[in-house]
């Protein structure tokens, strides 16, 4: 059979990460019982809302991550002792440490600003669970979902999660291979950006999935 196109190319590694996004996001937009949803938003404003965080809140953040006040956060015994845990990539390094593309860009104190937005950012959800409405919404979803598909979404989050952590904050060995004569730098954007979502989205799953359990357990004494 004739084939016009003997070769056909292959998608760049960036399209085929949005396109699984995209999917992911469909799924997790899915309402369950009484029309719950994960996040309590229609589908069009959770997109509006993760827009305006891509055009304002992830500038305004990277903005945030320049100021020097991150240089005396890093230096503190207690942040310190953790990223010698959680990032050791950050703490091989010294405030003199410039990134070879880009020589005047304060390499340690942008990356010590990203890991405790991060950190904060995951927090945030058990933070929020004081709140009377968050915890309401948090248990509906527990009562009101498929239980497999929210441990499946907590599991697949969680990965995701954990490898982008891996990849920025404890081995750059991954960066290296892809980024080896000057390859790799539409995927480190996408995956740069990415990392914030994902942190949200593993948090409020870990939050719903806490709370659920200790609710069924509570509830079983």
């Amino acid at each position: 059979m004739y084939n016009p196109n003997p070769n056909p190319r292959k998608p760049a590694p960036g399209a085929t990460l949005t396109r699984a996004a995209l999917d992911l996001y469909d799924t997790m937009m899915t309402p369950g019982r009484h029309g719950v949803r994960i996040f309590g938003l229609p589908p069009n404003q959770m997109a509006m809302a993760c827009t305006a965080a891509m055009l304002f809140a992830f500038p305004s953040a990277v903005i945030v991550g320049m100021v020097p006040l991150w240089d005396r956060i890093g230096d503190l015994a207690l942040v310190q002792q953790l990223n010698g845990y959680v990032a050791p990539a950050i703490d091989s390094l010294t405030y003199d440490d410039r990134a070879s593309a880009l020589p005047g860009f304060p390499l340690k104190r942008f990356l010590v600003a990203s890991s405790s937005l991060i950190e904060l950012i995951f927090l945030s959800n058990f933070i929020a669970l004081f709140a009377r409405g968050v915890r309401k919404h948090a248990l509906l979803v527990w009562t009101c979902y498929d239980r497999r598909k929210i441990f499946r979404y907590l599991c697949i989050s969680g990965l995701l999660f954990g490898g982008l952590w891996f990849v920025f904050f404890v081995d750059w060995r991954f960066f290296a291979f892809v980024n080896f004569g000057g390859r790799g730098t539409q995927l480190d954007a996408y995956l740069i950006m990415a990392m914030p979502f994902v942190a949200v989205v593993f948090g409020h799953m870990a939050a719903i999935v806490g709370l659920g359990v200790w609710r069924t357990v509570s509830r079983s004494f």
